[in-house]
């Protein structure tokens, strides 16, 4: 091998390390950051509305007459469909899906629920259509057909009424569902700790000061019985619970 072609591979040898770093290095820190998650155990945890816990990541169900929608999908399809035969929900009663955001983890277990509409922001498109990447390099793909409602609009299903409200900077589209004026889910808009309302985890957020932003626009939001987050548990205590 001549020097050229030595030095192109000395290259090639230091390029690849450092990516073996950098990959390495995301993979430690992904894994202390869901360590620390505290997810909802599998059950029903206020009047018709149930936590599936997956791994370190809620889904929650509300019941809707005989049939039920979902906020987010989950980490592992098949992790769901066991968790969901606990409460005994038939995934094929599920009528509809809101999603917070388009994160793999939000997502996946999206064909365990063939009769339902998905819902996602308008400006989460972005994400899965290839025009913005996750860390740099990563696209999300949800292989389903989407709609996509305009800010606060308010669809009503089965009895249920539920308004999307633009929560960005976890992702570009971030969304939180107000659902009969009284439940809110926030996705990955915000962290619960010691009763406190905080910003999510840097590591995974996009943009955390307008995170913040919107979490202070939430703090107008009236008539919130109770808070749920994707990763963070719950709360009833919605008095002085926002972000300032």
């Amino acid at each position: 091998m001549n020097k050229k072609g030595k030095s192109v591979c000395k290259v090639f040898g230091v390029v690849l390390g450092i990516l073996f770093l950098l990959g390495g290095g995301l993979f430690v820190k992904f894994y202390a950051e869901t360590r620390n998650m505290a997810p909802v155990e599998t059950k029903e945890i206020a009047d018709g509305v149930y936590a599936i816990a997956d791994g370190y990541v809620n889904l929650y169900l509300i019941k809707a007459g005989e049939s039920y929608i979902a906020v987010d999908a989950g980490n592992n399809a098949d992790h769901v469909q066991k968790e969901l035969s606990r409460v005994n929900i038939d995934p094929k009663k599920v009528a509809a899906v809101f999603l917070t955001h388009s994160d793999s983890d939000h997502t996946a277990g999206l064909g365990l629920f063939p009769n339902a509409a998905v819902y996602l922001s308008k400006q989460e498109e972005q994400m899965i259509d290839g025009r913005t990447t996750r860390f740099l390099i990563f696209k999300n793909k949800i292989n389903h057909v989407c709609e996509f409602p305009d800010d606060n609009q308010v669809i009503n299903i089965s009895g249920l009424s539920v308004r999307g409200i633009p929560t960005p900077g976890h992702t570009p589209g971030s969304m939180s569902w107000l659902i009969n004026d009284g439940l809110l889910f926030t996705g990955d808009s915000m962290s619960l700790k010691d009763g406190k309302v905080m910003t999510f985890n840097d590591f995974f957020n996009m943009d955390s000061k307008t995170q913040e932003k919107s979490l202070n626009m939430l703090s107008h939001v009236e008539g919130v019985k109770y808070i749920f987050t994707a990763h963070y548990g719950f709360t009833k205590n919605t008095q002085n619970t926002y972000f300032h």
